[in-house]
């Protein structure tokens, strides 16, 4: 049975992935976005852009201070989590 239905992305999601303490999802999709989503509320916190292509890949790094994106357009990106806004 489905907790809950995240919506936001314009088009698919290609990949996903929890933070290593459980707070927060990571989504990225053919729309060439990254959403950040509180995993309590469910609510989106962060859209992240920059990729010219869908993006194929998330992924938080153990310690959490990062999110890496891979993506269509043969660019793989590192966001550092403490300067997106929303998510310190």
């Amino acid at each position: 049975r489905c907790k809950a239905t995240l919506t936001g992305h314009n088009s698919g999601a290609e990949s996903v992935d929890w933070s290593p303490d459980g707070r927060y999802i990571v989504s990225g999709s053919w729309d060439n976005t990254i959403m950040v989503w509180d995993a309590q509320t469910y609510s989106l916190k962060a859209a992240l852009t920059g990729h010219n292509g869908w993006v194929e890949s998330v992924a938080w790094s153990p310690d959490g201070r990062y999110i890496v994106s891979g993506s269509r357009d043969a660019t793989i990106m590192v966001w550092e989590v403490k300067k997106i806004p929303v998510i310190l």
